[in-house]
């Protein structure tokens, strides 16, 4: 068995009450690091349906989609506290600046000093350049999230947590670190390999993109500090978003012939975070199914 070396490191792992930041939490829980989860729950009107239009969905696509964001990260913690492992959970938006600087207040407070982080929380509501009118035509993004015109609005919802609060906990991570003369430490960005250019997602592509500049920018600087900053760029992830006929049709099209599971990227996350991952910072890892080469 390899040592991973994160025995009772805390780690702090954004919007993590599903989907792969739930089986990041998970993942490193696994590996007997003390975990802190943040999240958010997300109201189902944002994707144009209700509470219990969500309740009742059983299967993937908006609707539930919509019931795996709203949810509380109560199922994740239970998993960990299974495991025996120490782990506090904390809804928080990460968009309010001042929540950030609390977080890893609290991350002290209960589990200790934080030596790394997964900035997985991410806002996506589909946006394009096309104007209404042109929208009319073909008004879903995968025929499920409907489209609009972006706005100043709609730039700003994704770029305050995808990019804003990323760069914030990182520069955050780095004070206390430096501060503590701490010698070792991770940052690991949640990306997408649709970062270079997302139509239809523009704006959530861009967010992600801007967050991949920092964590090369952060590498470079905080190198010298011990913190490796490395970006897990994931192809699709089967997260409840993808009804099954297009899960189906984007399986056909990728090299290994499946969408991702949650797990694939977590797997990732544990990579970069262990110890096998010494010398490796300010990379890109694409991690989906050979969708990107």
């Amino acid at each position: 068995m390899i040592d991973t070396g994160l025995k009772d490191k805390v780690a702090v792992v954004t919007g993590a009450n599903h989907g792969i930041g739930a089986a990041v939490a998970l993942a490193l829980a696994q590996q007997k690091a003390k975990v802190f989860i943040n999240f958010l729950r997300q109201s189902p009107e944002l994707y144009g349906e209700t509470k219990k239009s969500a309740e009742q969905a059983e299967k993937p696509g908006r609707a539930y989609y919509c019931k795996m964001i709203s949810q509380s990260a109560d199922n994740i913690k239970y998993k960990i506290d299974q495991l025996g492992i120490p782990c506090y959970a904390w809804e928080a938006d990460l968009s309010d600046v001042s929540n950030i600087p609390r977080m890893f207040d609290l991350a002290e407070e209960h589990l200790g000093k934080v030596n790394m982080v997964v900035n997985n929380a991410a806002f996506d509501r589909p946006d394009t350049f096309l104007p209404k009118k042109e929208i009319e035509k073909s008004p879903f993004f995968v025929d499920e999230y409907r489209l609009q015109t972006i706005t100043s609005d709609s730039h700003d919802e994704h770029f305050s947590v995808n990019s804003r609060s990323t760069a914030l906990i990182t520069a955050e991570f780095a004070k206390r670190h430096i501060e503590n003369n701490f010698k070792w430490g991770r940052i690991i960005n949640i990306s997408t390999d649709g970062a270079g250019g997302h139509a239809s997602n523009v704006s959530y592509g861009a967010s992600k993109y801007a967050a991949e500049s920092y964590a090369r920018a952060a590498a470079y600087e905080l190198g010298p500090y011990g913190i490796t900053v490395n970006v897990i760029s994931p192809g699709a992830v089967q997260t409840s978003w993808m009804p099954p006929e297009l899960e189906k049709q984007l399986s056909a099209s990728y090299p290994l012939r499946r969408v991702g599971k949650p797990e694939d990227i977590a797997k990732s996350v544990v990579f970069f975070a262990s110890t096998q991952a010494d010398w490796i910072t300010g990379q890109v890892l694409y991690v989906g199914g050979g969708n990107r080469m």
